[in-house]
């Protein structure tokens, strides 16, 4: 396994599992914002895309529609498993042609796809945190670097 490959799998197994924590943070914290929960659900909704284009599938959910938080946890971890299956069988090179969702074509390799949805995670995870801090909920670290200390990759 390449160090590039061997790094995404382990953003892969960090993203999955901070945002299952996050789905499970948000359960006990019990917000009030619906922005919080279509936040989190466009998470794993645009992950889900991502993956669909990297397979040649069709586009199986809306981008931002709300998403009960036990179907997002199954969904988490489904994500995972199919992105683990794509870095180990597709070559980062390959480029993807796709349609987005405001019927614009472009192409991307599987690279740029992956270092993409990764950071857009972290992007709307940080919106989250501000939205329950704002509502005087308790933010969530999901800092790379804490859950690298931690039992993740042990």
């Amino acid at each position: 396994m390449t160090e590039a490959i061997q790094l995404l799998e382990e953003m892969n197994d960090y993203n999955a599992r901070v945002n299952a924590d996050f789905v499970q943070h948000l359960i006990q914290e019990n917000p009030a914002s619906e922005r919080i929960a279509e936040l989190m659900s466009h998470i794993v909704s645009a992950h889900q895309i991502w993956l669909e284009r990297m397979t040649g599938k069709s586009m199986s959910v809306k981008v931002f529609a709300i998403r009960p938080y036990s179907e997002l946890l199954e969904q988490i971890e489904s994500n995972r498993r199919i992105s683990s299956e794509i870095l180990r069988e597709r070559s980062l090179s390959d480029s993807i042609t796709y349609v987005n969702t405001k019927r614009q074509r472009f192409s991307n390799t599987i690279k740029e796809m992956f270092l993409h949805l990764f950071n857009h995670s972290s992007y709307h995870r940080g919106q989250i945190n501000q939205l329950l801090v704002a509502e005087g909920k308790q933010a969530m670290v999901s800092d790379y670097i804490v859950y690298n200390r931690t039992e993740l990759f042990d």
